[in-house]
């Protein structure tokens, strides 16, 4: 075998591997333990927000799942929950799609995480009446099957 034959053998092999590793189910994180694995590197996100839609003015929030990858994007986004019903699901998912992430220390290797968060929309100004509202979102735990 030539020794081009042999590079390129060598290269589909690494590759094949490194798709191989990916296709593992990522370790499933609290989203309370989230920052001990990945940071959000970003202050701030865009969001793909309509003009108009079902309930885009109401009090509300959306739990999102989703995969913080290696190089710190997220894929498989998957809104779980919306309060109320309606188009603010749609605004979360580009939110998450937007989120980039830096690992910590602990997380030196860079470990694909599955996680997820809340996003508040339209809170009231009374703290109890903003805790009811995000309340109405949390999940305890999502499985990895629920992506």
């Amino acid at each position: 075998m030539s020794r081009t034959a042999l590079m390129a053998l060598g290269i589909l092999v690494t590759s094949l591997a490194s798709a191989q590793m990916d296709q593992t189910p990522p370790k499933v994180i609290a989203s309370e333990q989230l920052d001990k694995y990945w940071v959000m590197a970003k202050t701030s996100v865009d969001a793909d927000v309509p003009n108009s839609g079902r309930n885009m003015n109401q009090p509300g929030c959306a739990t999102v799942s989703f995969v913080v990858e290696k190089n710190g994007t997220t894929s498989t986004i998957k809104v779980q929950r919306v309060v109320p019903e309606g188009d603010l699901g749609k605004v979360a998912k580009s939110v998450a799609a937007g989120l980039r992430f830096e690992a910590t220390a602990l997380n030196a290797g860079k470990d694909r995480v599955f996680s997820w968060l809340i996003f508040p929309f339209n809170l009231p100004a009374d703290p109890a009446a903003r805790t009811a509202v995000m309340k109405q979102c949390q999940i305890d735990r999502i499985d990895w099957k629920d992506r």
